[in-house]
């Protein structure tokens, strides 16, 4: 099955959704590895934009991806930022063999100090954590 982004009813009044799952998008049809790891993904994630007041859920069901304006049922996984942190976690490096992120990498290297100054806020990493390294592979456009 050929994986598929889809905007929720009224999500597209959301810029930052819109914006979301054009950039999916765009990189699985780019990608092939990422089409493959889209298509295995399920889980639901938040995404909050806290600058701007804006969030968005990304609801993931196995080759299907919908975005919903706002939080949408319970996330497996939330990652609060500002803006310019949500912009370069989209910029994060990923080491060729795996496509995991690469830790030597510039931008990863930003985004981890970001986070360890609590700028960059993320809930169930842990526990969710391969939903968490494949949204960061589906979302990377490296």
């Amino acid at each position: 099955m050929e994986p598929s982004v889809h905007l929720a009813p009224g999500a597209e009044r959301n810029g930052f959704a819109t914006m979301t799952a054009q950039l999916i998008r765009q990189n699985a049809d780019d990608h092939p590895a990422k089409k493959a790891t889209l298509a295995r993904m399920i889980g639901r994630v938040a995404l909050v934009v806290e600058d701007l007041g804006m969030s968005l859920t990304l609801v993931f069901e196995g080759g299907r991806l919908t975005v919903y304006d706002g939080i949408v049922g319970i996330p497996d996984l939330t990652v609060r930022a500002p803006s310019e942190w949500h912009m370069k976690m989209s910029l994060v490096e990923l080491e060729p063999r795996f496509g995991l992120p690469n830790p030597r990498g510039e931008v990863a290297r930003e985004v981890f100090e970001a986070g360890r100054r609590g700028e960059v806020k993320t809930y169930g990493a842990l526990a969710s954590l391969p939903l968490m390294l494949r949204l960061t592979k589906v979302m990377s456009v490296a």
